[in-house]
Order: C-alpha cells, then sequence, then structure tokens
C-alpha cells in the first residue's frame, strides 16, 4: 500500500507556491512590512534580540506539523545532506522547531520505502499550493517562511549580534535600501562585486569563528591558547570587513571610494567624453586637459570618472573615455562593445589597461565602430585579448599576453596566453603600429573575416596568424618576429592558397582541417 503523501504525488502538481515577496514592493513598503510583522509594537530591538523576534514571529505564523513542501537545498546546505538527497525533495513536515527555525521532515521518496526523517532549515521549505489537509493554512504558512528567508539571506549580517542601538531604526532601512538598489541594477559592477566579496568573506570567517568555538571547548591548555589567538585574528578581520560594509551601504561615501552609477541619457547623438581621473598629481591633471582640449572642441562637455570601470557602466554607444597614466582594471565593456573610442594619454606603455582574470575573453566587441588608441593591453595566462565581432581598429597599442619561462627549454620564453586578436565571421579588424606580444596565436581569423595590417608587429607567438579559408588579410610594412611554428597559417581545403595574404615575405604553411 502506498503511503499517503506518494498517493498525493501522483495525484497533484507538485506546484509551489509563488516565492515572490518583495517583487513588486518599494524600499518603504518592505520596511514597513517587515518593521508590522517582525516588530509590531515598535520596540526598541538589540542585534542580539533579533533571533528570538523572529522566533515569536515563527510561534505565531508558521503551522507546526502536517504539510508538505518541496525542500530546496541552498548554498548554506550542509554538504553531508546535499550529498546524500538530490534537491529538491518532496517533503512531509513533521515538527517546527521554532527557537532553532528547523523543522523534522519525512523525505518522500517512491523508490524507498522505508521512512527517512532529516532535520532541514526552515527557510530551505518551500510549501506546496495543493496541502493534503485542507484545514491547514498553507498561505500564511508560505506568506511567513518567505520573510524569514528574506531576512536571513539580505539583511542580517555576522556582526549584528553586537549592535547595540535600535536594529529596525537604524539598520533596516539601509540594508533594505542597498538590496533594492542591488535588484534594479543602478549600482556600477565594481560596487556590487566587492560587496558580495565582502559578504562571502564575512560569512566564512563567521563559520570559522563557530569552528574555533567549539576547539576552545575540546582542547587542552597547551592548544588553547593557539586556538584563542586565531580567535582574536579573525575578529579583527571580520572588525575590518564590518567597516568596508558600512562604507558601501553609505550612499556619500560609497560615491567617494566607487563614484556612482548615473542613468544618463544623451541631449542628442553626438559623442561624450569621460574622463577617468585616477591618483593624478595637479600637473598630470592639467596636462591632461590640455591634451584634451587639444583633440577635442573646448565647448565639449566632459564628465569625470574615478575609474575606468564606473566610466564603462555610464558609457553610451559611440562616447569617448579618456584614461590617463597608470593601471585601470576592468570587468565589464557594458555598451561600449556596440561602438566607442578608448584613448589613452600619455605613453603607451604607462598606460596600461587590465580586464579581471575571471573573463575568459578580456575585452569582446559585438558590432558598431570601436576605436582603441594608444596603452596597452595586458592579457592574463590562458585568457584570449580582444575578440572582433564588429570593426575594430587600435593605432599605436600594444596587446601583450602573460609569459612563463619554462628552463627545460634553455631559458626560451614560452606563451602563456591563448589568442591575442579573434576575428569572428563578418568581423573587421585594422591595426596600425600595434605590437601583438606573447601568445599562442597572434590573430586568429575566421572565414570571411578581414584584417589590415600596416606598420605593426607580431612577436614571440607560437603562431603569428591562423586564417581560413575566404578571409581577407592585407600586410603592410609589418614584422613578424620569433614565431616558433610559423608566422601565417592558412587552413585550405583545395591546393591554391589565395592571393589574399598579400606580401610573400613571411613563412607560411598551409593547414589541412582536422
Amino acid at each position: 500500500m502506498d503511503h499517503p503523501i506518494k498517493s498525493f504525488q501522483k495525484t497533484n502538481m507538485l506546484e509551489t507556491l509563488p516565492d515572490n515577496y518583495s517583487c513588486r514592493m518599494s524600499a518603504a513598503e518592505i520596511v514597513e512590512d517587515l518593521k508590522r510583522c517582525f516588530n509590531p509594537e515598535n520596540d526598541f530591538i538589540k542585534g542580539q534580540e533579533l533571533q528570538q523576534i523572529i522566533v515569536y514571529y515563527a510561534e505565531q505564523t508558521v503551522e507546526p506539523v502536517g504539510w508538505q513542501a518541496l525542500w530546496m537545498s541552498d548554498s548554506k546546505t550542509s554538504s553531508t545532506l546535499k550529498a546524500k538527497f538530490k534537491s529538491p525533495m518532496l517533503v512531509e513536515v513533521n515538527n517546527v522547531d521554532y527557537q532553532s527555525l528547523e523543522a523534522l521532515v519525512e523525505i518522500v521518496n517512491e523508490n524507498n520505502e522505508e521512512k527517512t526523517t532529516e532535520t532541514v532549515p526552515l527557510t530551505e521549505l518551500h510549501p506546496l499550493k495543493h496541502q493534503e489537509n485542507d484545514a491547514i493554512t498553507i498561505e500564511a504558512t508560505h506568506n511567513a517562511i518567505q520573510r524569514i528567508r528574506f531576512f536571513y539571506n539580505h539583511l542580517l549580517l555576522p556582526w549584528d549580534c553586537d549592535v547595540q542601538e535600535d536594529w529596525f531604526q537604524f539598520h533596516l532601512p539601509v540594508r533594505v535600501g542597498m538590496f533594492c538598489e542591488l535588484r534594479s541594477g543602478l549600482l556600477n559592477q565594481e560596487t556590487v562585486v566587492r560587496y558580495h566579496y565582502l559578504l562571502s568573506e564575512a560569512n566564512e570567517i563567521e563559520k570559522k569563528l563557530q569552528e574555533m568555538a567549539l576547539k576552545v571547548e575540546l582542547c587542552d591548555e597547551e592548544m588553547e591558547d593557539e586556538v584563542v589567538g586565531s580567535i582574536t585574528e579573525l575578529n579583527s578581520k571580520l572588525e575590518q570587513i564590518q567597516q568596508d560594509v558600512e562604507i558601501i551601504l553609505n550612499p556619500s561615501t560609497r560615491m567617494l571610494l566607487f563614484g556612482s552609477k548615473v542613468t544618463r541619457v544623451k541631449q542628442n547623438k553626438d559623442p561624450e567624453v569621460l574622463l577617468v581621473v585616477q591618483d593624478q598629481t595637479c600637473i598630470s591633471l592639467h596636462q591632461t586637459l590640455n591634451r584634451l582640449e587639444s583633440e577635442f572642441s573646448p565647448q565639449l562637455n566632459i564628465r569625470c570618472y574615478p575609474s575606468l570601470q564606473t566610466a564603462l557602466d555610464d558609457c553610451r554607444i559611440d562616447d569617448v573615455i579618456v584614461i590617463s597614466k597608470g593601471i585601470h582594471n576592468l570587468y565589464n565593456v557594458n555598451s561600449f562593445r556596440h561602438g566607442g573610442t578608448l584613448i589613452g594619454i600619455g605613453a603607451k606603455e604607462d598606460v596600461i589597461v587590465h580586464p579581471g582574470s575571471n573573463i575568459e575573453v578580456g575585452l569582446t566587441f559585438d558590432d558598431g565602430n570601436v576605436i582603441l588608441k594608444n596603452f596597452t593591453l595586458l592579457v592574463n595566462n590562458k585568457q584570449s585579448g580582444i575578440s572582433v565581432k564588429g570593426n575594430v581598429s587600435l593605432e599605436n597599442c600594444t596587446l601583450r599576453g602573460s609569459s612563463l619561462f619554462d628552463e627545460t627549454k634553455n631559458g626560451e620564453i614560452a606563451v602563456g596566453s591563448w589568442k591575442g586578436f579573434y576575428v569572428a565571421p563578418q568581423g573587421k579588424l585594422v591595426l596600425n603600429q600595434t605590437r601583438i606580444v606573447n601568445f599562442d596565436v597572434g590573430l586568429r581569423v575566421r572565414a570571411t573575416g578581414q584584417v589590415f595590417l600596416s606598420s605593426s608587429e607580431v612577436e614571440s607567438c607560437n603562431i603569428g596568424i591562423l586564417a581560413e579559408q575566404e578571409t581577407s588579410i592585407q600586410i603592410s610594412n609589418c614584422e613578424f618576429k620569433h614565431c616558433k611554428e610559423y608566422a601565417i597559417g592558412v587552413e585550405m581545403d583545395s591546393d591554391s592558397i589565395g592571393e589574399t595574404l598579400g606580401s610573400r615575405n613571411f613563412p607560411f604553411k598551409r593547414l589541412s582541417p582536422n
């Protein structure tokens, strides 16, 4: 005979109630709702009292037993449970432990006749829309769990237990405001990445502190001093993270550190100049402004940004971004991928653009016209440089991959990066006075792609250019130096190598497709 829940599973859609808390609510509405539910008397609540506030709310609203849900594990679920059960799992709640905000559930498994029970966090349960017992008011339970889940996932921070002021008055509005800003996408990526990184580090430190607290209880006197020292060091790191997070949560101090992403609407189609001012002296800034005045109209409006990434976050198609001496990190080119100009002021060796290490391709340009002038792009190990799908022009630039020193090769330099340029079908790349250094393949050109090289160098690559048939490559006054395998390789499916290579003064190899 089937378990009653298994029969319920066969005859009903396992549809959960929608998890839509806060979706259509403003920051003020979320704050008002949470105050009404968690602190209806508007009491003075310190950080150490938050847990009991939530427990009391759960006792008043969450059904204690007899309801069905899907248990969905998240990042905080123990690895043991994740390995034991495949999420989501259909469960029946046998008992809710309000003090720990956990539930004892029975796992409903068609392939296992044995009764299996587990204790899981209440916030990982998503009640089913159709319950076996119609008398249960599952909507109230569902809404309560949604609020509790939102509170723990988005508002509570590891150091809140030490808060002595009224948490609901001073911290709730700020945390909810930050959540809404993140949700809206109005923050620049540099701020978002830093904020999430700090929270991740804080959560890891909190876990380590909990583990250390257990060790103190179990260890002998000789080990106790070492463990206490580790706890002190972790608490010091957590305090520093807290200070950094508080800076980001405050819009005024955040703007000083990261700048502010402004939703900017152009008054006309004319390009605007976005100037990145990064650690410049008065003299160097004055020189930069003089160069801008000579390059552009003196009446042209200029906007200033504290970093290249904040400028890219705010740029519109065909804008001009100007950078000066220094290292400029970026993680996303945003609208710039559809057209624009990036100009370095000063010696190109001193103006360095460095894509983030977690990006497989340094810069990707999808369409439109992109112009890059007078800077060096540094590409990480095992990363490709620039992907060209539209029209891209480089003038007086250096594209440099990372190099690996291999002592087994008599001191020769082995390349550590992939392709310098990847020219997609229909893509067009124009290089003038540009160097390509330290790549496995300097330029990879797909069929129907176009490349125009003049007064440029391809150096220290295994293969200078690797092209497919039906590409168009024109080379004028260029040098291919220290290309280990060959300067130009053409993948052909016929005996003809075509006339598209222009100059025949470089060693080339005809390749047959595998």
